[in-house]
């Protein structure tokens, strides 16, 4: 698969069946990790799972062309998020 490609990589394993992963990350990016776990009150293995979805989405909109906006809660500011 192209490394721009937009599709979802296929996995060898059914969706059902669990990849062990080990990472390596730094201390700033593991308190973030366990910060938003905190914050929502799930597991660290949902934690990533939500992160991996986010830059899916936002590398899929891009890729289209799209723009990926923050607007702030009264409506007055927006901000276009950019991944690079």
């Amino acid at each position: 698969m192209p490394e721009n490609s937009t599709e979802t990589p296929r996995t060898v394993a059914p969706p059902t069946e669990v990849t062990r992963l080990s990472v390596n990350i730094n201390a700033e990016t593991a308190a973030k990790l366990r910060w938003y776990k905190e914050h929502k009150g799930i597991s660290i293995t949902e934690t990533v799972r939500r992160a991996v979805a986010l830059l899916e989405l936002v590398e899929k909109e891009t890729a289209r062309g799209n723009e990926v906006l923050l607007k702030s809660h009264d409506g007055k500011s927006v901000r276009q998020l950019w991944m690079v």
